[in-house]
């Protein structure tokens, strides 16, 4: 080999070396694994919101007519009114003012009646059937089976004999049957005691006789441990009675509660049916409460 060629060859293999390292070196670096994409939870469907509760109202049934107590607001105070057309109209009146009391009324009076059984007379000839306020008292209260039944006899003083103990002796005897015929369905009895009438109403010995009635149903609501709403208390403080409320008659016709002036009325009512729905539930929770500390105590040795 000649002196010069071994020189050469060697430059030539650095050369190529440093080429082939220079491309290598050029060659851009393998992509790196592309990382799976995360899986996003699967959300759970939405429920639609529940449509809105819809509770009766006193236009959307019958005046006649006690909706379940589930049908209403928790709470309500369910309340059925009987008696005469004085029980009508004042039950009228609790009706129109019920959904800011939380309660709601139903009312099954009956007019120009008597709480008597019928009796058949005889007028021009004719057999006449009388009106009796109580022939039903017994089946309607088992069909609505309210918290309260609050009893207005509002007319039951212009019968003559009301001041004869024979007559109200009579008389709370029915009651008392009566009741004892609606038994539990009724729920908490309320006798009332009536005012005096105003106007073509009073005449004669009326207001004794008012008094003769209410004496003789506050006996009875003692006797059998009922409470009494003091309707005349409130509206006859004085014989004299009051006549107007929020500048409106509260008797237009001097008997029937009826109108803008009977609202307050109303209202005062059913506060006080609430009061002694209150009261009775907060005895029963005391007498439950007794008798259990009695169950404690016969159970505690000594």
């Amino acid at each position: 080999m000649r002196r010069f060629e071994k020189p050469l060859l060697l430059l030539g293999l650095l050369l190529g070396l440093s080429a082939a390292a220079f491309v290598l070196l050029r060659r851009p670096p393998a992509p790196a694994p592309v990382a799976p994409a995360p899986t996003l939870p699967t959300l759970a469907p939405i429920a639609p919101a529940p449509p809105p509760i819809s509770y009766p109202t006193p236009y959307s049934v019958p005046t006649t007519a006690l909706p379940p107590r589930e049908a209403l607001r928790p709470g309500t105070l369910r309340i059925l009114v009987l008696g005469d057309s004085v029980a009508n109209f004042l039950g009228m009146a609790l009706r129109h003012r019920q959904d800011e009391a939380g309660t709601f009324v139903a009312l099954r009076g009956v007019g120009d009646c008597s709480i008597f059984e019928a009796k058949t007379r005889i007028e021009k000839g004719k057999p006449v059937k009388g009106t009796s306020c109580a022939e039903r008292w017994i089946e309607d209260a088992a069909e609505l089976r309210p918290d309260v039944t609050l009893v207005v006899m509002g007319g039951a003083f212009f019968n003559e004999k009301a001041c004869e103990p024979e007559w109200q002796a009579s008389y709370e005897k029915r009651i008392s049957e009566l009741a004892d015929g609606m038994g539990t369905n009724a729920g908490r009895i309320v006798l009332t005691r009536v005012p005096y009438p105003i106007k073509d109403w009073r005449h004669g010995n009326v207001p004794a006789r008012v008094d003769c009635l209410n004496d003789m149903l506050q006996r009875a609501a003692q006797k059998r441990g009922w409470p009494v709403l003091d309707l005349m208390g409130h509206v006859c403080p004085t014989p004299a009675c009051r006549v107007e409320s929020d500048g409106a008659p509260i008797r237009p016709d001097g008997l029937h509660f009826d109108g803008v002036g009977a609202e307050e009325t109303a209202r005062w009512a059913l506060g006080e049916l609430k009061r002694f729905a209150r009261e009775e539930r907060d005895a029963g929770s005391d007498n439950r409460q007794g008798a259990g500390g009695a169950a404690i105590a016969q159970r505690t040795p000594r």
